[in-house]
């Protein structure tokens, strides 16, 4: 009987002893570097006085030490991870490195409550105690995991958000001041720029050529900058696209390094599961903190909405601002005149006779994808309603890209009644088409979402020759999925 009495204390030293072990392994990102000796110190001094040159080997040590992306072994996720990763993570996040400590401690007490039981209380454990430990054990051991898995996630992010970083990039400039394109990686850019960058093949990024030609003025006023990678070697004038259509490509960088932006992709794909074809268009987005606010594979994003989302405008628009159309363009003058027939309607008048006039009779597979999900269409009926049409607003700053004689874009920024400087304005988007060039502009989609400095979107509308579906936006995550994280 005295001998398993003193043999109780001994496991409970050695359950102490290691519980001791774990969390001071755990919690190496929170210590301290140690001091130096006083005879370390001494002897350093007197090294320095004996000779005037230090060793250049020790100069090349000193900057290795202090290289805060070397990779340091983390015990939680159990691999390396750069060390500027878990930097940003410890402070960004403070309490979660302790709950998890918390719940690693609570699992070794709870489940080794048979082996420290009797010394403490003084009893035997019983059989309903020891079951209800070790059920209290195996939940915050759920706990432990859940709060460890989330800190792994949340450190791969970031170490793919670092790496990112160290992406170069030639800006653009005006080519009638200067044809020096500087240099300069994301990491630069923080602050100054948001990133958007596509991989793809000539195919994929000619049938982008609309959609990001069709917003070019936005992004300059968002401070984007695209960022397209081929796969294949393909080139502007591959993809069809010429300075005439790209505005001056204020908004355009290349890729310093094209095989630098494959492999960063190539990791990128490699980590997602998901991915099962190695040419698929694969693109990602970064804020002005160089922090992944989007990202995904497979088919282009919807720039409209991220740009309601996520890349609000940077410049001040007014509601005064005037159309940017080349003087010597008369097609693009021709939209012109058709959207702003298109708002006087929208505005102004409660026939919706006159309004199917200005549309095509095609449903558009932008609006059928929100009907076949549930959706709800109001006709142009209820839309043109006084009491539902938007009443005196006003439009500014349109822009009118023509993608070929019978395809063209037109946006502008819509103004509504008393919206003020700091007011709900809102971006909308028209896509133009007709059969010959000799016939009249039809209407094919309309859409807009808000847009305003400050704010981020809280639904979208499209409409076209039936009339306007809406989509609300749904809860932000604490990531946003995709390639990143």
């Amino acid at each position: 009987m005295t001998s398993s009495r003193v043999g109780q204390p001994l496991q409970l030293q050695k359950t102490l002893i290691l519980l001791s072990l774990l969390l001071i392994a755990s919690s190496n990102a929170f210590t301290s570097p140690q001091p130096l000796s006083t005879s370390s110190s001494r002897n350093n001094v007197a090294a320095r006085i004996s000779s005037t040159t230090p060793p250049p080997k020790t100069t090349r040590l000193y900057a290795n030490q202090f290289d805060i992306t070397k990779p340091t072994f983390d015990l939680f996720s159990l691999r390396q991870i750069r060390s500027d990763a878990l930097v940003r993570y410890n402070s960004l996040n403070q309490s979660e490195p302790l709950r998890i400590n918390l719940f690693l401690l609570m699992t070794v007490t709870l489940l080794g409550y048979p082996l420290w039981c009797e010394s403490v209380t003084g009893e035997l454990p019983t059989t309903l105690s020891s079951v209800g430990a070790a059920a209290a054990g195996v939940g915050c051991g759920a706990l432990f995991n859940r709060e460890r898995s989330r800190r792994s996630n949340q450190l791969n992010r970031m170490e793919k958000e670092l790496k990112a970083g160290d992406l170069e990039v030639k800006l653009p400039v005006y080519k009638a001041i200067t044809s020096t394109r500087p240099t300069a990686t994301l990491k630069q850019l923080k602050s100054k720029r948001r990133i958007i960058a596509f991989r793809g093949n000539k195919e994929q990024f000619t049938k982008m050529r609309d959609m990001l030609c069709s917003l070019r003025r936005r992004f300059v006023q968002s401070q984007t900058l695209l960022v397209l990678v081929p796969t294949d070697g393909s080139t502007m004038e591959d993809w069809g696209l010429d300075d005439n259509q790209m505005a001056g490509s204020l908004f355009l960088a290349d890729a310093t390094n094209v095989g630098q932006f494959l492999d960063y992709f190539r990791e990128l794909l490699d980590s997602n599961e998901e991915v099962s074809n190695d040419n698929e268009l694969a693109w990602f987005a970064l804020n002005f903190k160089g922090r992944s606010i989007a990202s995904g594979m497979g088919e282009a994003p919807k720039i409209l909405e991220l740009m309601g989302q996520q890349l609000q405008p940077m410049e001040l628009i007014d509601e005064t601002d005037a159309a940017v159309v080349p003087v010597d363009m008369p097609v693009a003058n021709e939209i012109l005149e058709c959207q702003k027939k298109f708002y006087n309607v929208l505005t102004s008048s409660s026939d919706k006779e006159e309004m199917e006039r200005i549309f095509t009779d095609g449903k558009m597979k932008e609006v059928n994808e929100v009907i076949e999900a549930g959706g709800r269409i109001d006709g142009w009926v209820e839309c043109l309603k006084p009491d539902a049409r938007p009443a005196n607003m006003v439009i500014a700053d349109q822009d009118i890209f023509v993608s070929s004689p019978t395809l063209a874009y037109s946006t502008c920024v819509e103004f509504p009644p008393n919206a003020g400087i700091d007011g709900a304005t809102l971006l909308a988007s028209q896509r133009w088409v007709r059969e010959t060039a000799n016939d009249d502009w039809k209407l094919e989609l309309h859409q807009t979402i808000p847009w305003a400095a400050g704010t981020r979107a809280g639904g979208t509308l499209r409409c076209d020759c039936r009339g306007c579906v809406a989509l609300t936006s749904s809860q932000e995550k604490r990531t946003f999925g995709g390639l990143i994280g």
